[in-house]
């Protein structure tokens, strides 16, 4: 198979390259282990209230991409060609890394086995049940994904005991001290424990905090204990792209360091902005037209890094908003994501 740009990775970043290049004329093949796309952030609801999202969050790749789609993944990527473990080598002129990264600890938050959008459907289906009939849940790890994760089972499942704990002396590490505080409060009125400053380790069935001695016997436990980069495609050949974290190493126009014609962005990319679906495709947007500059030997501006911002729901009526000159929790401002969590905007994102 011939493309004139291959795309490794169907996220946001990778979707928005493909459809903006294909509109523009330059033949795309985009390449997933999956067949379908899903918007991330959407799926903390659905675990904790699937009635909310219904599906929507998740679409085939065949209904949205107006290039080619090819289900697989790349297992060894060369200078100009891509060997999938379908057995096809694809040969491209350009090539963009989108591979994005994986939460080893929770599948839910990004599926490592579900490759079918019926699959996902049913792996997600199970945590729902799982949690429905549970009376104690433990979440380690107090990021974004760990209260989002509490708030949204806190304020959906009835009944339930959930107890966040996370070895930082605040929630939401990296944020405004006014948006740690608030998040903090709004889990709190929802009945969420906090167990900050602690490390909980697992015992049998129970988990022991190594500080107080605290112990907890929890039906449901999720680690929302950070992410790793897609990258084990890249290391026969090209890990000297790698930087110590295993991120690919771009410069100011996304170009990767060290290789022509190679291009990365995304979650997999060191671009120096937050790790965030929105930025991926405004990354996406950019890197399209740079693109199609370069073919036309045209020059391009540099990439402009976004200053972070950040809108973390807890549970279906509260959030904190961190813009970068102040943190709200003002329900006008929340209930721009609470409606559909962003999925139509996303959607219609890609259709533009």
């Amino acid at each position: 198979m011939k493309t004139q740009v291959l795309i490794i990775g169907g996220g946001f970043g990778g979707v928005t390259v493909a459809q903006k290049l294909q509109k523009n004329g330059i033949k795309t093949t985009l390449v997933d282990r999956k067949d379908y796309f899903e918007v991330t952030y959407a799926v903390l609801r659905e675990v904790a209230d699937p009635d909310k999202a219904k599906g929507l969050a998740r679409r085939y790749y065949r209904d949205i991409l107006a290039g080619s789609f090819v289900q697989s993944a790349v297992q060894v990527l060369r200078d100009n060609t891509a060997l999938l473990e379908n057995g096809e080598i694809i040969s491209f002129e350009q090539v963009v890394i989108a591979t994005g990264s994986k939460y080893p600890t929770l599948p839910l938050a990004k599926s490592i086995d579900a490759s079918t959008l019926r699959d996902r459907e049913g792996e997600l289906k199970r945590h729902y049940d799982k949690l429905k009939s549970a009376s104690e849940v433990l979440i380690i790890g107090g990021g974004v994904v760990g209260v989002e994760l509490a708030g949204e089972i806190a304020y959906a499942i009835e009944g339930v005991n959930v107890t966040l704990v996370h070895k930082g002396h605040a929630v939401l590490d990296g944020f405004s001290e006014k948006a740690q505080r608030k998040a903090h409060q709004q889990l709190a009125n929802l009945g969420v424990h906090i167990k900050l400053k602690s490390n909980y380790q697992q015992s049998g069935n129970s988990y022991k905090d190594e500080r107080s001695g605290h112990e907890i016997t929890p039906d449901v436990v999720y680690m929302a204990t950070g992410t790793k980069p897609n990258n084990a495609f890249l290391q026969p050949h090209f890990k000297h792209l790698l930087n110590d974290k295993g991120l690919v190493v771009v410069n100011e126009r996304l170009e990767v360091v060290g290789q022509d014609n190679f291009y990365a962005l995304g979650d997999i990319a060191e671009v120096g902005e937050a790790k965030l679906g929105y930025l991926a495709v405004e990354q996406g947007k950019y890197l399209a037209k740079a693109i199609v500059n370069k073919r036309q030997r045209q020059p391009s501006k540099a990439y402009k890094r976004n200053a972070f911002m950040a809108l973390v729901p807890t549970g279906q009526e509260t959030g904190v908003v961190q813009l970068p000159i102040f943190t709200s929790t003002c329900k006008h401002l929340v209930n721009l994501k609470q409606k559909d969590l962003f999925i139509g905007k996303t959607y219609k994102e890609f259709m533009k």
